[in-house]
This record gives C-alpha cells, sequence and structure tokens, in this order.
C-alpha cells in the first residue's frame, strides 16, 4: 500500500497515522462500520463504509463510467477540476470578473503606472503590463476574433469611465462642494457602469468581441491570480 493509499484510509477511519511500532491508542485506532469485497467494472475492491448517518467521512470515491477511455480522461479532468475550485473557495471566496477582464485592467494600470515612472524602468514596466495581454488574446483566437480588434475595444471599454489627469486637477481647484457633488456623480456613474467587467465574448453573443463577465457570471477565483 502507497503512502498515499494508507493517507487516504486513516482519513476514512478516522485514525491516526504512526511512525513508532508501538500499540496504538484507543483515540488513534479509528472506527468504521462496513468492509466489504465487491465488485465494479469487472474489478474487485474493497469498500470502507460508514453506515451511520450522523458520522461523517473526510473522504468519498466517485465511480466513472464510460465507453472509451479517452471519454473517462475527460470526465476525469472535469471532475478534478470541479473538486478542486470547491477546494479553493473555500480557502480563499473572493472572485473576480473573468473572461480577461482582470488582465486587461491590470494591464491598463500598470500601463498608467509606469508612464508616471522616470527613466529606464518605465520600459520593463511597460513589458510586463504587456504580457498580461496574452490571456485575452488567446481566448479571443481561441473563440476566432480578431484577436488585434478585441484588445483594442477592450481598453476602450476599460478606459471609458476613467477621468483624464488634467480634468481631476481642475476639479481640485473648484470649491469644495461642487467637487463633492461631482464625485458623488461620478462614483454613481461607475457603479451603474463597471468598467473593468468587460471581457472577451468566447459564445460570439455580440458584434464586438466583447462582454460583461460580471453579468454572464464569468468569474475567476482571486487565489489564481495571485
Amino acid at each position: 500500500m502507497s503512502k498515499f493509499e494508507l493517507r487516504r484510509l486513516c482519513r476514512v477511519v478516522g485514525a491516526t497515522p504512526l511512525a513508532r511500532l508501538g500499540a496504538p491508542m484507543p483515540d488513534e485506532m479509528g472506527n468504521i462500520d462496513v468492509v466489504e469485497t465487491t465488485e465494479i467494472g469487472g474489478d474487485r475492491v474493497t469498500v470502507f463504509r460508514q453506515e451511520d448517518a450522523n458520522t461523517v467521512t473526510r473522504t468519498a470515491t466517485i465511480v466513472l463510467r464510460g465507453a472509451t477511455q479517452n471519454h473517462l480522461d475527460d470526465v476525469e479532468r472535469a471532475i478534478d477540476d470541479g473538486v478542486n475550485v470547491v477546494k479553493a473557495i473555500t480557502k480563499d471566496p473572493r472572485l473576480v470578473p473573468g473572461a480577461g477582464a482582470t488582465e486587461i485592467e491590470l494591464a491598463e494600470r500598470i500601463s498608467a503606472f509606469a508612464d508616471k515612472t522616470p527613466g529606464l524602468a518605465q520600459y520593463a514596466i511597460k513589458k510586463y503590463a504587456e504580457a498580461f495581454e496574452v490571456i485575452p488574446r488567446t481566448l479571443a483566437e481561441s473563440a476566432g476574433l480578431d484577436a488585434t480588434e478585441v484588445l483594442s475595444r477592450l481598453y476602450t471599454a476599460h478606459q471609458r469611465n476613467k477621468k483624464p489627469n488634467s480634468e481631476e486637477e481642475e476639479d481640485e481647484d473648484e470649491d469644495s462642494e461642487n467637487s463633492a457633488e461631482d464625485s458623488e456623480e461620478e462614483s454613481d456613474e461607475d457603479d451603474e457602469e463597471p468598467y473593468w467587467t468587460t471581457g472577451v465574448d468566447l459564445f460570439g453573443n455580440s458584434t464586438t468581441g466583447t462582454v460583461d463577465a460580471l453579468e454572464e457570471g464569468i468569474l475567476d477565483l482571486m487565489a489564481s491570480k495571485s
């Protein structure tokens, strides 16, 4: 029995794996209701099962059936992805817009930071920002879209509600009451039209090749972006 199988068996029965050769303590032994040998798909397997409804085991086995090995491999990968998503979201439930929207927003903000950086460092920062374009570009190419045109529209969408620096400086020169009202109106507009959720339309439902990822429910784990 491999170390992985032994660890899984201990999790099923609630036992503690021991490195010593002495007798285990009662709380280290664990327990199981049923141990039986059965046949699944022509293979004889040993099944450990808890029959008590109040007993919660930390391990479950999913049995897959399919006509071909390729189909089984695809189903196995899909289940593995789903289980890993649930596992990751229980650790960090934060989500961000998908479909390349987050990458474009990062690229736009890093490029803006590069424009304010003096010296040769700004070129390295800009290249780092361009690296984020690979995700939306790949998505656009996979959907059969013009990647360059889609990226241009994404950048336009992510910048449409942002004010130039010159206008922000003029607002600072106005009296506090007017600037407060303007900021409230701008915040309301940003809430109504979130510019940073626009991503690539993989299904071809729009003529522009872009879609609001938040409205369509296309979300990614924030942990995967870290």
